[in-house]
């Protein structure tokens, strides 16, 4: 779709701590994803209480065996030749920046930006101009030359959403090839199939599905999980919802059947107590996987994403969750009857929700 495969897991591990140095300052300052209370902060856990994101399986959710092909494909981290599906945390995946009433206004330019999402700047979907407050020190991260970054605006309302930016080397002007105003209230996916309304190749959002830094001091992830699977686990075109699209819209060189959109969840009889979970995090990302699922939002090469954390998280943190995502991968499957009228499978949730926005 918009963007290229992410890098090995190896060039991700060794980029990690450059990325972390480089925008430890101004990420630092990001809002964090409080302590649940009355009501969520859009900032710091985003999207509708109606959006996929926030919520919860379905009892009557259906589920695939681990030998159904999309699942076993899934768990199979030799797909495609030794390592070709080797999972991993994305760990310092992109920073999530905050602007401030005394930070500069710089001019921006960019490629391309969705033409069915509102922009309140002019120009046209495909190039323009506009200027915004911007905070210094924005670090542009991902693998394979992603150059992804989240700027939430003043009132934390919307969220830009960039892919491919950069800024020059005196921090003067930005640019981006593709940036999407998100709004932080809305559902955090594409309106309709065969449009795309975000940053990740499935077509929605790019924060959508982030794992905060606070999320793991507190032991607690109250939303879906954003995976991206290996290039040859994913379909070259086959889609399902909430997925709009794919990479490069199909045209692309995948080999796999596991389609954009998928949902992968740990089934309800599995108990997690028994998987062997060494990590408090590891426990958190099982509880989430679990009660809310993880959708496939994207691809990377030679590399299963089981998660994606925000710049911030420790290295302590990521270690843990490394060392417990193969107990987490093996019991994942895929759901079969999630859909737009019954978003992770029919029936009563299988846990509560979070906190809805004020004014829902």
């Amino acid at each position: 779709m918009l963007r290229s495969a992410a890098a090995l897991a190896l060039v991700l591990a060794l980029q990690g701590a450059a990325w972390a140095q480089q925008g430890a300052a101004k990420a630092d300052a990001a809002p964090a994803a409080e302590a649940p209370g009355p009501f969520r902060d859009p900032a710091a856990q985003p999207f509708a209480s109606t959006s996929i994101w926030n919520t919860p399986l379905g009892r009557g959710a259906e589920f695939q065996s681990g030998t159904d092909a999309e699942t076993a494909l899934l768990r199979n981290q030799n797909a495609g030749g030794p390592a070709g599906a080797f999972a991993w945390i994305g760990g310092h995946a992109f920073g999530i920046y905050r602007q401030g009433p005394d930070d500069p206004v710089r001019p921006w330019t960019y490629r391309g930006r969705p033409p069915t999402v509102p922009w309140p700047h002019g120009g046209s979907p495909g190039g323009g101009r506009f200027s915004m407050r911007t905070p210094p020190g924005i670090a542009f991260m991902g693998g394979g030359g992603d150059g992804h970054a989240v700027l939430v605006d003043e009132e934390g309302r919307y969220a830009y959403e960039m892919w491919r930016a950069a800024a020059d080397p005196g921090g003067q002007t930005y640019s981006a090839h593709y940036i999407i105003r998100t709004d932080l209230r809305g559902s955090g996916i594409a309106a309709r199939t065969g449009t795309s309304e975000g940053v990740r190749a499935f077509g929605g959002s790019l924060i959508g599905g982030l794992v905060r830094r606070a999320e793991l001091d507190r032991g607690e992830i109250r939303h879906a999980i954003a995976m991206a699977a290996s290039t040859s686990q994913a379909s070259p075109n086959r889609i399902v919802w909430p997925a709009s699209t794919t990479d490069n819209d199909g045209r692309n060189g995948h080999t796999g059947v596991i389609p954009m959109g998928a949902l992968f969840a740990i089934p309800p009889q599995v108990d997690l107590d028994r998987l062997g979970l060494k990590t408090r995090e590891g426990r958190a990302l099982a509880r989430a996987f679990q009660e809310f699922g993880g959708y496939i939002t994207d691809t990377a090469s030679r590399t299963l994403a089981i998660a994606y954390l925000e710049e911030g998280c420790t290295e302590t943190q990521i270690d843990h969750l490394q060392s417990d995502k193969d107990r987490i991968l093996a019991v994942l499957a895929m759901v079969t009857n999630n859909s737009a009228a019954h978003p992770g499978g029919p029936g009563p949730r299988v846990a509560a929700p979070p906190p809805p926005l004020k004014g829902e």
